[in-house]
């Protein structure tokens, strides 16, 4: 027995120098996108503004306040600063294991779900994202573990650790509530089993809800919901029917670029589910482990409720955002290998290779976002002093402000898609410019930045307004990002 431990604990430790190792490997290739931008930008407000939510983010600030001292610790190089990201991806991979085995008490299951975390191309991908994802995940994972051990060993440490945990997932995105909801019907179905459980999980959710109440006043307290916190619910868009299933497929294959990957990765994942619900209903009732049971509610609720939300009235809904699904589904697909009569342990098998297979074109395959930082420098190394540099977008002015503080730098008024207010750019250290300010604000040069991300039609007409009144001096692209140089009103 001894023998076994030691062997698992090698293993584990193997998968998480592994698991490591693909998560440091590129870590500085990609720029800081959008949304890391204004993470990175959030956390270096005062921490009083991160509280009153200044930038008006639509996720609650725990990760920005956990950015916003890592700042202070390392250097200002995107290596060191996505690091905190990557710290928790790698505690992942062990907090996996450790929930499957208390799922399901067999070491072949919690060896292969840490294995399938430590190279799924999904969790690498937000390994290397100034983001909250890896931060939410191994808060739910180990909220859920605190929650399992305290059921069996009714202990008032794991269920105040169980409730702690949650309650610093609520505060990381809002969506580790519907997590929360997953355990709480799983109580409520094991009520007649433990009664004194359930009534715990009530009152745990309870007093998280109390304590979230301070941030929840302050989203609805935003003058502009369209443009705060609550703007994906307020942004509708178009149906896409594909959504139900490429959610799932993403959280666990991450991004696909070739016709072949992507073919191969829907049959694994439609073969998988559709011979899982056999398996499943050749199970009684009364032997679906408890484990498998509170899986399948977390999956439900936080892949379901929002999917169906999103059917009925489509909004804005990346795949990203239900992260806090993307380690049950590994999980589910662990569990897999424990019916050997039947083709879900070779489908297992399967999809760790196609993760694998996605994990090298990842790593071997060009940058996945826009080369900010590279378009940035080239700007730095040839502007002048008194040189304004005007975005059409947000997308490239956020970024910049993280790459080239020093620079005078605005974005354009009047983008009928904005991401933010107008009082958010200025706070992050900015300004927001009009086409009729250019007389005032800029002097003989002035560099335009075209990235389009959005507003595709509108920034065209803007740089087609500007083309018509000004001199082009230079004109560079990098990656897609358009950079243009012109002398005022000389045209």
């Amino acid at each position: 027995m001894t023998a076994v431990f030691k062997n698992s604990r090698l293993q584990l430790g193997f998968l998480i120098v592994l698991g490591a190792v693909l998560r440091l490997l590129n870590l500085d290739r990609d720029s800081l996108w959008l949304d890391e931008a204004i993470s990175y930008l959030a956390a270096g407000l005062p921490v009083a503004q991160i509280a009153n939510n200044t930038v008006q983010s639509s996720h609650p600030p725990l990760y920005y306040f956990l950015l916003h001292f890592w700042l202070k610790l390392i250097p200002n190089s995107d290596t060191a600063v996505k690091l905190l990201s990557t710290l928790f991806g790698i505690l992942l991979i062990p907090a996996i294991y450790i929930l499957s085995q208390q799922f399901f008490k067999n070491r072949t299951v919690s060896t292969t779900a840490a294995a399938l975390t430590a190279v799924s191309p999904f969790h690498i991908l937000y390994s290397h994202e100034l983001r909250m994802y890896t931060l939410l995940m191994l808060l739910v994972v180990g909220g859920t573990a605190a929650y399992t051990q305290a059921r069996q060993k009714q202990s008032s440490d794991r269920w105040l650790a169980a409730g702690g945990l949650f309650l610093l997932a609520v505060y990381t995105h809002l969506f580790a509530f519907l997590a929360l909801a997953g355990v709480g019907l799983h109580a409520l179905l094991n009520y007649g089993q433990n009664k004194r459980a359930f009534w715990t999980t009530v009152a745990m959710t309870a007093v998280i809800l109390i304590c979230f109440v301070p941030w929840l006043n302050l989203m609805l307290a935003e003058a502009d919901p369209a443009l705060g916190s609550l703007r994906p619910l307020q942004q509708a868009t178009n149906f896409n029917p594909l959504k139900p299933i490429t959610a799932p497929v993403f959280l666990l294959f991450g991004m696909s670029s070739s016709f072949w990957y992507s073919g191969l990765i829907l049959f694994s994942f439609f073969a998988y589910g559709i011979i899982f619900l056999m398996e499943l209903r050749k199970i009684e009732r009364s032997q679906i482990s408890s484990g498998l049971r509170l899986t399948l509610l977390i999956i439900i609720c936080v892949l379901g409720v929002p999917l169906g939300v999103y059917v009925v009235r489509p909004y804005f809904l990346p795949e990203r955002t239900l992260a806090a699904a993307a380690p049950f589904l590994i999980i589910l697909l662990a569990w897999g290998v424990t019916r050997r009569q039947s083709p879900l342990p070779y489908l297992t098998g399967l999809a760790t290779l196609l993760m694998v297979i996605g994990t090298i074109s990842y790593h071997l395959g060009p940058m996945v976002k826009p080369p900010y930082r590279s378009a940035t420098n080239h700007i730095v190394e040839n502007a002048q002093p008194e040189d304004l540099v005007l975005h059409t977008s947000d997308g490239s002015y956020l970024p910049a402000l993280r790459y080239a503080p020093q620079l005078n730098q605005g974005v354009l008024a009047g983008d009928p898609d904005p991401r933010k207010p107008t009082a958010v750019y200025t706070a992050l250290g900015g300004q927001v410019y009009s086409l009729a300010d250019l007389e005032t604000v800029a002097n003989g040069r002035f560099w335009a930045i075209v990235a389009l991300e959005h507003s595709i039609e509108w920034q065209q007409t803007q740089y087609d307004a500007i083309a018509a009144s000004h001199t082009l001096l230079d004109e560079q692209e990098i990656g897609g990002i358009r950079i243009f140089l012109f002398e005022q009103g000389t045209k």
